[in-house]
């Protein structure tokens, strides 16, 4: 049950109720979940004093000369002493209607800047989960790289890419690659580069190589590697290298 007040948190239920949005089902749905759970009953409690607060912060008084504007509308007519009162209420009448109007697009107004704001809470928490996701995955990165057990294996190119240079890092303990591809001569548009590693004598695709900016990438780990090899491909790489075609490689 805990899991569903979280799930429900979560979603935007509480503000579709707020702003009238949601559905008839939703909105008994929304109003279960109020009467039931403390949590959820304190958020909302939360959220009302927020909206509350937001709206004094923004409120704004009717114009001085709305009144006058309105009484100026009413048309003059001649009556007799009897219907002073039916102006009066047709007066009356005008008037409420028109503050009613001013309120209404004004309380509109402060539930579509409400509902901004809950967007924007709802992106800046979306990337602040996204930073940390990619934090916890430079600091992976950083604990594999002054790991003792991590070895360092530089692939140079041979005559036919001299330019050519390739980082890998291995951790057997850990079952953990990375590489960084530092340089890669050009080649035709319709060649690629290509990494292998020799398991055991068969050679196993490890993926198209590109330049990545010196950033580090996963490399798919090899258990009993003997080598790893890079090759120029075809355009889109192939399932067994071309013979003749290594331009790189280094043995474990």
């Amino acid at each position: 049950m805990k899991e569903n007040i979280t799930t429900f948190l979560a979603s935007d239920a509480l503000e579709k109720y707020m702003l009238g949005t949601c559905t008839e089902a939703e909105a008994k749905q929304t109003e279960h979940y109020i009467d039931t759970y403390p949590e959820v009953r304190d958020h909302y409690n939360s959220m009302q004093e927020s909206l509350e607060s937001f709206a004094q912060m923004h409120a704004m008084e009717a114009p001085a000369d709305l009144r006058e504007k309105v009484l100026s509308d009413i048309p003059v007519i001649k009556v007799v002493k009897k219907t002073y009162w039916m102006q009066i209420a047709v007066a009356a009448s005008v008037i409420f209607a028109a503050l009613s109007v001013f309120f209404f697009v004004k309380q509109n107004n402060l539930l579509q800047e409400n509902n901004t704001i809950s967007q924007e809470m709802r992106d800046l928490k979306l990337s602040i989960e996204q930073n940390n996701s990619q934090i916890s995955s430079l600091q992976n990165e950083l604990n594999m790289l002054n790991n003792p057990d991590t070895r360092k294996y530089v692939l140079n190119g041979n005559e036919k890419a001299r330019e050519l240079q390739t980082v890998a890092y291995i951790n057997t303990k850990e079952r953990l690659s990375l590489i960084n591809v530092l340089d890669l001569p050009d080649l035709p548009e319709e060649k690629c580069y290509q990494m292998w590693a020799n398991v055991d004598g068969e050679m196993v695709s490890l993926g198209i190589l590109e330049i990545n900016n010196n950033k580090l990438l996963n490399l798919p780990y090899k258990e009993n590697a003997l080598s790893y090899n890079i090759t120029i491909e075809p355009k889109g790489g192939n399932k067994k290298p071309t013979e003749g075609s290594t331009v790189a490689n280094i043995a474990f």
